[in-house]
């Protein structure tokens, strides 16, 4: 375990946060180039497949990758060290490789590939420089191949075809590696980006369907909980309640307190359809609905328990009282069908002195 949380510092630590992705795989890029040269130096050096001139470029590539990794990764410059990174690659590296690494006959149109690659997803959000370095990438070997074959003594030549396969080889591997990471982290920041849309758009269909002042669903909310029992052919049951005399209670105490009033009820009903696996929704006004999946009876019993509850909140003008009716929902029965039957019930309710529940 210490040694895990070891090496997640030290990632930590050399590429950045991984909530930023691409800045985490291009950290990681520009330490590998600068490991890829060094071995690349120890590579050509011990098998004699570079010139000298070649190999002591590659050694002061190196420190100027490791600068543009430190400006991006300590001083916050990423972007402007991604442009001077992919006109590094386009400019030098390629050029550099090229020239040292047998031609047209190496493996720098694998390096230019991978690097055309690299530079497409890199500067993705700057289009201007992302079209001049993809141009660059794309048409650096035609005066390469000019310069080679106008003079063929300024390219390096390997010793032998055994050497040039080794070389090949090893390069594919490296380079392949390269973008096999570099895909991989694209993949992930793709996905995270995705998963970030899908969280805002869930955050925006619930404030969308949120009551501001209690915090229950609105009628929007409800219409899509009541589609989707409907779709699923379950059983559920409505329930319209309606506090008695709260207009007077209004008038009577100030519609601040009215309010006061409506958020208690709501934070009962609200526990009580959590209870139930329901929903609750402020209608308007002082009225509310509990859809329930359960049968009328059963219904009935789940808001004796909000009535309960309610009793026993404490409100500064004493307890409110409320009257409610109650419909299970038939068989392809529409939403408006099923809220004219509660209602017509709750009116009954209202009708027989309030303060109860009929079903």
């Amino acid at each position: 375990m210490k040694k895990k949380i070891s090496i997640k510092k030290i990632l930590s630590w050399l590429l950045g946060s991984k909530s930023l992705p691409f800045q985490y795989t291009h950290h990681f890029v520009l330490l590998v180039c600068a490991a890829v040269y060094t071995f690349s130096v120890c590579f050509n050096i011990a098998l004699g497949v570079s010139d000298d001139f070649n190999i002591y470029l590659q050694m002061g590539l190196v420190p100027a990758i490791i600068w543009i990794w430190y400006q991006s990764r300590w001083k916050g410059n990423f972007h402007k060290m991604a442009i001077i990174f992919a006109y590094f690659l386009s400019l030098v590296s390629i050029p550099t490789n090229w020239l040292g690494n047998g031609g047209s006959s190496g493996p720098t149109y694998l390096m230019g590939m991978a690097s055309l690659i690299y530079l497409s997803i890199l500067l993705r959000d700057i289009s201007l420089y992302r079209r001049l370095g993809q141009a660059l990438i794309v048409l650096i070997p035609i005066p390469l191949v000019y310069i080679e074959y106008l003079y063929p003594e300024l390219i390096f030549s390997y010793p032998d075809d055994t050497l040039r396969q080794i070389d090949l080889t090893v390069s594919f591997i490296l380079i392949g590696f390269i973008v096999i990471i570099i895909m991989e982290n694209y993949f992930k920041r793709f996905q995270l980006e995705r998963e970030k849309a899908e969280y805002l758009t869930e955050q925006l269909r619930f404030l969308s369907e949120q009551d501001p002042l209690t915090s229950l669903y609105n009628r929007r909310g409800l219409d899509r909980y009541f589609e989707e029992k409907a779709n699923s052919h379950a059983l559920f049951s409505m329930v319209i309640l309606d506090l008695d005399n709260f207009k007077h209670l209004n008038d009577q105490r100030g519609h601040s307190y009215g309010d006061e009033v409506l958020c208690s009820l709501s934070g009962v009903l609200k526990d009580r359809a959590i209870k139930d696996k329901g929903i609750a929704v402020r209608l308007g006004g002082e009225e509310f609905v509990l859809l329930l999946p359960l049968n009328a009876e059963d219904a009935v019993e789940s808001t004796k328990k909000v009535v309960a509850a309610f009793s026993r909140e404490k409100l500064a003008h004493g307890f409110v009282t409320f009257s409610a009716g109650v419909a299970q929902a038939e068989p392809e029965e529409s939403q408006e069908s099923l809220l004219k039957r509660a209602d017509a019930l709750l009116y009954k309710a209202k009708k027989s002195g309030r303060a109860c529940i009929l079903m």
